[in-house]
């Protein structure tokens, strides 16, 4: 009589990783294309035009951030539903770096995936928190000089944290492209997504709203969204390594 012996057999699948990746990407899409129409005052009102070339500069600056007041709401919700892409996207990197754990390189390029969306989010919060206390002192009476410094300081020290996140963003999907783990095609959109990262963050060093914009967009709506859910359904169906 032979007897047989049961050897347990390590789960390969874990459906979260679709789900995940669908519901992130999906946030990504709704806030990408909101914060586009937003900045092209599609979803807004347009900034008043009204002022004349020999108005008084304060009044200008007066008139600019009472309608800016306007818009901060709408760009508030487009930065929350960023926030939640954003995390997934952390959540994502932690579980492909388990698949990873092999390889040095994979490792690094998951650790800067998370770095650079955790730099994201910290700037995130910091402009919703200044924006929302530039629209409450727009329209509560404050010097206008003022205001126009708490704006200014905090659209720079968002830029800031911008221009790291998606350096960090671009090097990661660099790292992540060389690696073997989900195929040619896989890595070459890994590649391409890194590229457009640096896009961005370069637009963001050099001051240039256009590619900001519009690559922001692009990245956010378009290729991140992909890759999540690609990444997703490979995290799926491929075991971790040991």
């Amino acid at each position: 009589m032979t007897a047989t012996t049961l050897t347990p057999t390590r789960r390969t699948t874990r459906p979260v990783g679709s789900t995940l990746g669908c519901a992130a990407g999906a946030a990504l899409v709704v806030a990408g294309i909101w914060n586009a129409f937003v900045q092209q005052h599609v979803t807004v009102t347009s900034p008043p035009t009204d002022v004349g070339p020999q108005a008084p500069p304060l009044q200008a600056m007066h008139d600019h951030y009472t309608w800016y007041a306007t818009t901060v709401a709408q760009e508030r919700g487009a930065t929350i539903l960023g926030i939640l892409g954003v995390t997934g996207l952390v959540i994502t990197a932690v579980e492909l770096r388990q698949h990873l754990m092999t390889g040095l390189l994979g490792r690094g390029a998951c650790t800067a995936l998370q770095t650079g969306g955790l730099v994201w989010v910290a700037g995130a919060l910091t402009e919703i928190g200044g924006h929302r206390a530039v629209a409450q002192m727009a329209t509560h009476g404050n010097p206008v000089q003022t205001v126009n410094a708490v704006a200014f300081t905090t659209d720079v020290t968002g830029d800031a944290f911008s221009a790291a996140a998606f350096v960090l963003f671009a090097v990661g999907m660099g790292a992540v492209a060389t690696t073997s783990y989900g195929g040619r095609r896989w890595a070459l959109l890994s590649a391409l997504t890194g590229a457009l990262a640096l896009v961005v963050a370069s637009g963001y060093v050099a001051g240039i709203d256009t590619i900001t914009t519009f690559g922001l967009g692009l990245l956010a709506a378009v290729a991140q969204p992909i890759w999540l859910v690609w990444t997703g359904r490979l995290l799926d169906h491929t075991p971790v390594s040991d």
